[in-house]
C-alpha cells in the first residue's frame, strides 16, 4: 500500500529534472525541486508543532502553494484542508471553527481571513515562506520526520453544500494514492502526461490530481484564471495531453473565435463532468473535438471518479437517440455498484434505485460526525444519494437525487428524467427541474429552461413535450425561461438556490 510521500520520492527519482508543476506565466518546478521543497516545507511545519493527525488550512488562489500545502502535509501524516478563497467570510469562519486547524498557508488575499480567526499564517511570497520551503530547517532529518501511515487523512475536502450544510470528507493515503493507480489505468495515461487543470484547486476534481501526478511522474499544468482563449493557448503551448474541463467551459470553447483543433493537436483525452451535459454538447465536442472523450462521474465521497463513459464507448455513439448519450458509464475495475431500491431491494434492469458504491478509495468519513457519517457508509458500501438506471450491458444513466425527488399525489417524478427529455430539444441549452409546494398534489415539477439563441419555444411546448414522452405527472407545472443559472465555483446549477428564479 503506497504512501503520498512514497510516490513523490518515486517520481523525483524516476525523472528528476522533468517538469512537476507548471502555473501559467509563473513558476515551472521539475520533480526534484518538488521534492526538495515538500520536504522543506513539512520539516518548517513540525518545528511549529505540526503532528501526525492535525489539520492544515490553505486559502490561496490556484497555483504553486496548494502543491507545497498537500504534499508537506501529507509528509507529516497531517490532513491538508482547502478553504476556497471566494467563499464568504462567515462561511470560511465555520469550517475553521469546524477543521480546528493547527496553521495556515494563504495568499495575501486569504491571508485576512485566517488571522482574523486568530489562526498562525504563512504567506505566501513572503521572505518567511521563502525560507520555509527552500531551507533545511535546523536539527531535522530525514529519520526525524516519521513516515505517515496510510490510515492518516491526507486531505479534507468540505462538500460544496449545494444541497445541505458542508461537511469535512476525510480523504485517507491509502485512498489517494489508489485512486492515483485507478486513474492512471482507467483514463490511459501515457508514458509522459502532461495534464491541465483549469478547475479550482480546492476542488477534488482537480486537488485530487495533486496526488495523481505522481503515479507516473506527470507534469501538472494549473490555469489560473480560467479564459477560452488562455485554455487554448496553455494547451497548444505546453503540449497538453490530458485535461478535464466543466460543460460550461467547453461551450466556451468551442464558441470561442480563436478555436481551432490544430490547436488542440497534442490533446488525447478530455475530461467532462461535475455536472450534467446536454446531448447536443456532447454530440458538437464529440464531432469538433481532434481527442477522445471520457466523462467521469464521482464525488468527493468516494475520492472521485467511480463510473466512467470511456473514449471507446462515445465512438460508438450512434447518434442524438442513441439511448446511452449522457450515460455515466460502468464501473471501474476495482469499483462495485448497486442501484438500491426505496424498500432496500436491488432494482432490476431499467429501474431507478440510489447508486451504492464500494471501492478501495472512499471516505474514511466524515469529520467528527460519526452520525453523518453511519448514515452513508454501511458494510463498505457508501450511499451516494444520487438515483440512476442500468441497462442490460450495466451502463449507467443518472435520474437525479433522492433529495431532489419530487412527490407528487404520492408519485416519485425524477427531476433528472424531465431534464434529459427537454435537453433533447435542440431549443434548449441547459435545463433545470425542481420540485414546488402544491395544495392539490403535494409537490409539482417547475422547469427552468436556458434556450438557444434565435428560439422561439412556449412554456407550453416545454410543458407539452415532456408530458409526450414521459407522463401527465412528470409534466413540469411552470415553465420560467432564464439566461443564467446560479452556480458554484465548479460550474455545478446550485439546486437549493432554484426556487428563487421564480420570484
Amino acid at each position: 500500500m503506497s504512501l503520498v510521500p512514497h510516490l513523490l520520492r518515486r517520481a523525483a527519482a524516476k525523472a528528476p529534472r522533468r517538469l512537476a508543476v507548471v502555473i501559467d506565466e509563473g513558476l515551472r518546478l521539475s520533480y526534484a525541486e518538488l521534492l526538495a521543497r515538500s520536504e522543506n516545507l513539512a520539516a518548517w511545519l513540525a518545528g511549529r508543532g505540526v503532528r501526525r493527525g492535525d489539520r492544515v488550512v490553505v486559502r490561496a488562489a490556484a497555483g504553486v502553494m496548494h502543491f507545497d500545502a498537500n504534499l508537506a502535509a501529507a509528509r507529516l501524516g497531517a490532513a491538508c484542508v482547502p478553504v476556497p478563497v471566494t467563499m464568504a467570510a462567515a462561511e470560511a469562519a465555520r469550517l475553521l471553527d469546524d477543521a480546528r486547524p493547527a496553521l495556515g498557508l494563504a495568499d495575501a488575499d486569504g491571508a485576512v481571513g485566517l488571522r482574523r480567526a486568530g489562526l498562525e499564517t504563512l504567506v505566501a511570497d513572503s521572505p518567511d515562506y521563502r525560507a520555509a520551503v527552500s531551507l533545511r530547517q535546523p536539527d531535522t532529518t530525514e529519520a526525524s520526520l516519521p513516515l505517515p501511515d496510510p490510515s492518516d487523512t491526507a486531505l479534507m475536502i468540505y462538500t460544496s453544500g449545494t444541497t445541505g450544510d458542508p461537511k469535512g470528507v476525510c480523504l485517507s493515503q491509502a485512498a489517494v494514492t489508489r485512486n492515483a493507480a485507478m486513474a492512471e489505468r482507467d483514463q490511459g495515461f501515457g508514458s509522459h502526461e502532461v495534464y491541465l487543470s483549469s478547475t479550482p484547486l480546492y476542488h477534488a476534481t482537480a486537488g485530487l490530481r495533486i496526488f495523481t501526478m505522481l503515479h507516473g511522474a506527470h507534469t501538472h499544468v494549473v490555469l489560473p484564471r480560467f479564459s477560452p482563449e488562455g485554455w487554448l493557448r496553455v494547451v497548444e503551448s505546453e503540449r497538453i495531453t490530458g485535461t478535464i474541463a466543466v460543460p460550461t467551459q467547453i461551450q466556451r470553447i468551442l464558441d470561442h473565435h480563436g478555436y481551432r483543433r490544430a490547436r488542440l493537436r497534442s490533446l488525447r483525452l478530455l475530461v467532462y463532468g461535475a455536472g450534467p451535459s446536454a446531448r447536443s454538447l456532447i454530440l458538437r465536442m464529440r464531432r469538433e473535438l481532434p481527442c477522445g472523450l471520457y466523462h467521469g462521474y464521482g464525488l468527493t465521497e468516494s475520492c472521485a471518479v467511480v463510473c466512467g463513459f470511456n473514449a471507446a464507448d462515445h465512438r460508438a455513439l450512434t447518434g442524438p437517440d442513441d439511448p446511452r448519450l449522457g450515460s455515466i458509464g460502468r464501473p471501474l475495475p476495482g469499483v462495485e455498484v448497486r442501484l438500491r431500491r426505496l424498500d432496500g431491494g436491488d432494482a432490476v434492469t431499467g429501474e431507478v434505485g440510489e447508486i451504492l458504491v464500494r471501492a478501495p478509495k472512499l471516505m474514511s468519513g466524515y469529520w467528527d460526525d460519526p452520525a453523518a457519517t453511519a448514515e452513508v457508509l454501511a458494510d463498505g458500501w457508501l450511499r451516494t444519494g444520487d438515483l440512476a438506471t442500468a441497462d442490460a450491458g450495466g451502463y449507467l444513466t443518472l435520474a437525479g437525487r433522492t433529495k431532489d425527488v419530487i412527490i407528487s399525489g404520492g408519485v416519485n417524478v425524477h427531476p433528472a428524467q424531465i431534464e434529459r427529455v427537454l435537453a433533447g430539444h435542440p431549443d434548449v441549452a441547459e435545463v433545470a427541474v425542481f420540485g414546488v409546494p402544491d395544495p392539490e398534489w403535494g409537490e409539482v415539477p417547475v422547469a427552468a429552461v436556458r434556450t438557444s439563441l434565435g428560439s422561439k419555444l412556449r412554456p407550453e411546448d416545454v410543458a407539452n413535450l415532456v408530458a409526450a414522452q414521459l407522463d401527465r405527472r412528470s409534466r413540469p407545472r411552470q415553465v420560467v425561461f432564464v439566461e443564467e443559472f446560479p452556480r458554484t465555483d465548479t460550474g455545478k446549477i446550485r439546486r437549493q438556490d432554484l426556487p428563487c428564479l421564480l420570484e
